[in-house]
């Protein structure tokens, strides 16, 4: 499985500065995924709205915070052929002001 990410998620860390581990929080999720996929790694949903773009959402249980995944990050990703997919997003709630903003973001990211 090959896993990359997008130039513009250094740019997510540095808005995630404030919390404890982004990036290392993304390692474990992106090791996680990479040993069980995307059927088995929990908290994968569809993320609808992109046209024949195959795009997810996924929970990112926050290292060093004591706090459950519900709280913690999420994370975009585009299967862009079997078995590649590419980091779009890498966010919490709370750093976008609603929905459509991430929204707004993951298609001007996929124009890239």
């Amino acid at each position: 499985m090959d896993l990359c990410r997008h130039e513009d998620i250094e740019k997510d860390f540095h808005a995630l500065k404030r919390f404890a581990a982004p990036q290392a929080s993304l390692e474990a999720w992106e090791r996680l995924f990479s040993l069980k996929g995307l059927k088995e790694t929990p908290g994968i949903d569809a993320f609808p709205g992109f046209g024949g773009a195959k795009i997810y959402k996924g929970r990112v249980v926050p290292l060093k915070e004591n706090v459950g995944k519900s709280k913690g990050y999420r994370v975009i990703f585009e299967l862009q052929e079997e078995q590649r997919y590419r980091i779009v997003v890498f966010s919490r709630h709370g750093i976008y002001h609603d929905e459509q903003d991430l929204i707004n973001l993951v298609r001007i990211r996929l124009k890239r």
